[in-house]
């Protein structure tokens, strides 16, 4: 899985970075990254909040959800297991989200022929 998001918080004891975007407004995609396996790689930049990161990773369930980290309690119940974590850069908003919206469009298209 490759996923860009905005880092929302690190928490420092799990190792976990709880990443997302407000898109569209009121429906926030969400999702919890261990990035133990690259602690060495990752800068102090790319765990600010609100910097902008790619993630390659496994898609993972959690074992047990009560014992899951705090990020499963706000994302869910399945978390990425980086591979890699590196910055997006500088993010054009307006346009990422434009191209989000047409990807939607085309999902929609696909999923409902007329």
């Amino acid at each position: 899985m490759l996923t860009t998001l905005s880092v929302r918080t690190y928490h420092i004891p799990t190792g976990h970075l709880l990443l997302e975007h407000n898109y569209p407004r009121g429906k926030s995609a969400r999702v919890a990254v261990d990035i133990n396996a690259v602690l060495d790689s990752v800068t102090s930049e790319e765990l600010r909040v609100g910097s902008w990161v790619h993630v390659l990773g496994y898609v993972r369930r959690y074992i047990n959800e009560s014992n899951a980290p705090f990020a499963a309690k706000i994302a869910g119940p399945v978390y990425v297991d980086a591979v890699v974590v590196f910055s997006a850069g500088a993010i054009v908003l307006g346009d990422y989200e434009r191209i989000l919206r047409d990807a939607q469009e085309v999902d929609r298209r696909v999923a409902r022929p007329a």
